[in-house]
């Protein structure tokens, strides 16, 4: 359990269907004993941290939630369709559908001081080219404005200004969760892995998804390698190459791997009492060694300081 002096943070990634794998991470992250005294949330990380900041106890009722939403999909290629909204004044290809019907039924009117615990809500202001993070107002704007995938769904406006998915600015938050006080974070990654890089993609969408997997992985990383220079970081990868981006899998089947996978890799992020364990160089070989079977769910250990120590000295 966390002591009162500390605030541990839960900063939940972006990654549209694969936010179901996200929340079998928080359930088995809530097992262990890690209780976040704050929450960070990106993209679908938004709908989950809003959940788990409004019912900090209830994993299992996130879980059913997206229980609830299994084998539907997230996108709905229409041709006719398409070609109307290309031809048309909009930002986007598909309407997001999904989103608005979650957050009328479990958020509705609901305001961020109706939180159990302090949430941010990460978004990009694309009418300023910036990062925006909510914390104050409805609930319900801000969460559209995060998973709104830029060119996929339409930009949301809020303000007069125009928002899209907070993916494009920072799809991990750790430093926002730094600025609102945390002493430790643990981080639930949900961006591809890039080991695969003989995996060549196919289709436009498939570009599109990879090249936000490499901005992603590069942004995260250089934000991790200063962010743990001051407290406790852990950001933890599932294993996400067998499923598909664009259409929820949770059965009971999926929902035991997933479990299962996040108790093993948590269980290195976290130390007995639930508090964030500091990393080690060694690390990452520790957790691949725990996953015999080839799955990578990595946490990110020691990469980075590796290679500022061989910088510096190869500056020396």
């Amino acid at each position: 359990m966390n002591d009162k002096m500390s605030r541990p943070a839960l900063v939940l990634g972006g990654g549209g269907a694969f936010g179901s794998v996200q929340a079998a991470y928080v359930k088995a992250a809530h097992e262990l004993g890690f209780r976040p005294q704050l929450v960070v949330g990106t993209s679908v990380g938004s709908l989950n941290g809003a959940w788990v900041a409004m019912y900090p106890d209830d994993p299992d009722g996130l879980l059913n939630v997206w229980k609830g939403l299994h084998r539907t999909r997230v996108l709905h290629p229409n041709p006719l369709r398409m070609v109307g909204r290309v031809v048309r004044r909009g930002g986007g290809l598909w309407a997001n559908e999904i989103v608005p019907k979650l957050i009328d039924d479990h958020i509705g009117d609901l305001r961020f001081d109706d939180t159990k615990l302090p949430l941010g809500v990460v978004a990009t202001n694309l009418s300023e080219g910036r990062k925006a993070v909510f914390s104050a107002g409805p609930l319900a704007p801000a969460i559209l404005a995060s998973t709104s995938i830029p060119g996929i769904f339409d930009p949301v406006e809020i303000g007069g200004q125009l928002y899209v998915d907070g993916c494009v600015t920072a799809s991990v938050d750790l430093v926002t969760a730094m600025s609102l006080g945390a002493t430790e974070i643990l981080a639930i990654d949900l961006t591809p892995s890039m080991l695969h890089g003989s995996h060549r993609p196919r289709t436009a969408l498939g570009v599109l998804r990879r090249s936000f997997g490499v901005l992603s992985h590069a942004t995260t990383d250089a934000m991790q390698a200063v962010v743990e220079q001051h407290l406790p970081v852990q950001v933890v990868k599932p294993q996400l190459d067998a499923l598909s981006p664009w259409r929820i899998h949770i059965d009971d089947a999926e929902l035991e791997r997933a479990l299962g996978e996040a108790r093993e890799v948590l269980s290195l992020a976290l130390d007995a009492d639930g508090r964030v364990v500091r990393r080690e160089p060694e690390m990452e070989t520790v957790v691949a060694a725990a996953n015999p079977a080839g799955r990578r769910s990595l946490l990110q250990g020691g990469r980075w300081k590796q290679r500022l120590r061989t910088s510096q000295q190869a500056a020396g």
